[in-house]
Parts: C-alpha cells; structure tokens; sequence
C-alpha cells in the first residue's frame, strides 16, 4: 500500500492522503484532521481583557 493514495473520511468530506512509509503501523484516521482552529477576534480578546477584573 505505500506509495498509495487513499482518499479517508474526516466526518465531513473525503480527503486524499498519500501513503508514506512512515506511516505504516499507524491508523488511517490519524493523518485526516477532524476540525480547525479558528483564531480569536480582535474584539474577543478586547471583551475577555476587559472583564478579567470584575
């Protein structure tokens, strides 16, 4: 299987994912990232520093 493309579900869509030899003993779901990380907003940071001291 190396040298593969395997296309693998995240829980949303179906991503490719080339298979490496350092990848092999691992589970697949591993190398499909689930979710992002969305950064804080410049006003949630404002709010959340604000009200830090009440």
């Amino acid at each position: 299987m190396i040298g593969h493309i395997i296309a693998i579900h995240n829980g949303k869509e179906y991503l490719p994912i080339y298979i490496t030899d350092g990848m092999v003993g691992h589970k697949l779901g591993e190398f499909a990232p689930t979710s992002n990380f969305r950064k804080h907003t410049k006003v949630d940071l404002v709010v959340n520093t604000k009200y830090r001291y009440l």
